[in-house]
């Protein structure tokens, strides 16, 4: 006699919490970027790069945020190898926009080059205590 596999569970990441989170760390990182080249007295003319890269990561991150929100339910494997794909697209694109960032500069650009990569690591952080708070809820709400 064959056993029949158990069904995978099914999750939904609906998009709204994600992308309010990465919204508030991009505007929070956009804010301790002005205020850090205040506080250093980083030139005007750094600022702005610094706040392209920072709004660039927030964008880059909504955008392969994408791949797996989703407002219907998906098996919990599909979700997490969307969210793993999602990441390493991330992981991928983010260096090539620092580069691209500390090129452009004639001079000054470590603070624009910091500032994009502590936005990513906010957007990042922000993004997986949402997902993971999702993901949590709605296996807690499937086991009932």
């Amino acid at each position: 006699m064959q056993r029949t596999p158990p069904k995978e569970q099914e999750i939904r990441i609906a998009p709204r919490l994600p992308v309010i989170g990465i919204l508030i760390a991009t505007i929070a990182s956009a804010a301790a970027s002005v205020a850090a080249a205040r506080i250093a007295g980083i030139s005007s003319e750094a600022v702005l790069p610094a706040l392209l890269g920072v709004f660039g990561t927030g964008f880059l991150t909504l955008g392969t945020g994408f791949i797996f929100y989703s407002p219907r339910f998906r098996p919990a494997g599909d979700c997490s190898t969307r969210w793993m794909g999602a990441t390493v697209a991330r992981f991928m694109a983010i260096p090539v926009l620092c580069v691209s960032i500390y090129f452009s500069l004639p001079e000054g650009g470590q603070f624009a080059v910091l500032a994009t990569v502590g936005s990513y690591l906010a957007c990042l952080a922000a993004e997986t205590a949402s997902v993971a708070w999702t993901v949590n809820r709605s296996l807690n709400d499937a086991s009932i």
